[in-house]
């Protein structure tokens, strides 16, 4: 990374109109980046930004396979809370997704996640005084099998970890009659339907791909790209999901406004319980729908973007199956925010006028999706654990609104 210059003091960062300071904590070091552009500060002198490093060196990321993990979330959400205050609290808890996932039917012990993950989510209510919102993103089931999509001559993207939906580009007639005689893909939508269905901004239309895969139920596709690692579950893409909220909502893409109009006179904690089915959900809870359309909202194919803002998927920025290489060469600005190019700006987090925080173990997402001032997550990639990435907003420590009576 390139220095950008020796020292960052108090007054560089409270005179910008925007600005936001990454804070890598490797466990051997810290390094202070500009969280937009990537280059590097060799100190800093801030003494609140020197709380977040402790809190950082206080509590080291576990590893997303690590049941602790859970246990990291609260911990670290107490510590923000205690020194913060702010009024609007993210949580992501994604570790029993990711064990779900890649542990083995011998090894998933699924009653013990779920007693620590509830337990864990209690231990925060009960310890603050949020009003919470917790999401469970719906449940998982044991893969079938692996669609493979390697012998396309097409080029094929999708996520790396138990992907149900691939984009197309530039397919043979040949790759068309394969895909459309199995019986493991479910859909093979074309882009002008898509376009037609998805009426969202120029740039999304831009980046639909020729042709979206949806797999059937139980499958996953195999793309080059794949993580390497063995998966025992996949999505069961579950079209009701539990919520346990203070208001019912219907939809998913609810969730956001109703959040916002509480916190017109209380503090409110949205927390997210990945993995978590109706069956599973532990709390008094509501039922809400979690699609649009037919398609089908998962934690890293748009769920957490739709619940942090309200806006349903042709609203969103990169539809399913886009070419985010395309968007994440070097030189990128927001180079830790994955092939985002720019942050959103309409998430509940975001409004200058609260202040907000989010700790989370489903990297990127959780600073993305909550547009918090002040975020705290694992820094890691395809599994592998790098430490902890905490994102601090210039707005933050802003006077506090006086909330309604």
């Amino acid at each position: 990374m390139i220095i950008k210059k020796d020292k960052l003091h108090e007054s560089d960062f409270s005179r910008v109109v925007k600005m936001k300071i990454g804070i890598l904590n490797t466990g051997v070091r810290h390094e202070i980046v500009d969280f937009a552009t990537g280059e590097t500060y060799n100190s800093i002198d801030m003494p609140k930004l020197s709380k977040v490093q402790q809190i950082l060196d206080l509590y080291p990321y576990p590893g997303d396979l690590e049941l602790d993990s859970i246990d990291w979330v609260t911990d670290t959400a107490l510590a923000v809370e205690n020194f913060y205050k702010p009024d609007f609290m993210f949580l992501s808890y994604a570790t029993p997704y990711f064990l779900a996932l890649f542990q083995s039917e011998q090894q998933l012990d699924w009653d013990a996640i779920k007693k620590r993950l509830f337990a864990q989510i209690e231990r925060f209510i009960s310890e603050t005084d949020y009003t919470p919102v917790i999401l469970g993103t719906g449940g998982t089931q044991p893969i079938e099998a692996e669609v493979d999509l390697t012998g396309l001559e097409g080029v094929v993207t999708c996520s790396r970890m138990g992907p149900v939906y691939a984009g197309l580009y530039n397919p043979t007639q040949r790759d068309l009659e394969y895909l459309e005689q199995l019986e493991t893909v479910q859909m093979v939508l074309p882009q002008e339907r898509l376009v037609h269905v998805w009426s969202g901004g120029a740039d999304s239309k831009i980046r639909i791909p020729d042709y979206l895969l949806v797999a059937s139920r139980g499958y996953v596709f195999r793309s080059l790209v794949n993580t390497k690692r063995v998966l025992h579950r996949v999505n069961a893409r579950d079209n009701i999901i539990p919520i346990d909220s203070p208001d019912p909502v219907n939809s998913i893409g609810d969730i956001a406004g109703m959040i916002k109009k509480r916190l017109r006179k209380e503090r409110v904690a949205l927390i997210i319980a990945e993995g978590i089915d109706v069956e599973d959900f532990y709390f008094a809870s509501h039922q809400c729908s979690n699609n649009y359309s037919w398609y089908t909202y998962l934690p890293g194919e748009g769920q957490y973007l739709v619940t942090g803002s309200g806006k349903h998927l042709p609203e969103h920025p990169y539809p399913p199956g886009y070419r985010y290489y395309e968007d994440n060469e070097a030189g990128k600005t927001y180079p830790f925010s994955g092939y985002y190019h720019f942050l959103p700006e309409a998430m509940v987090g975001s409004p200058a006028s609260i202040r907000s925080a989010a700790v989370g173990t489903r990297s990127i997402m959780t600073h993305v999706a909550s547009g918090a001032d002040l975020c705290i997550e694992c820094y890691t990639r395809s599994l592998q654990r790098y430490g902890s990435l905490a994102i601090v907003d210039s707005n933050a420590w802003r006077p506090r609104r006086r909330r309604r009576k």
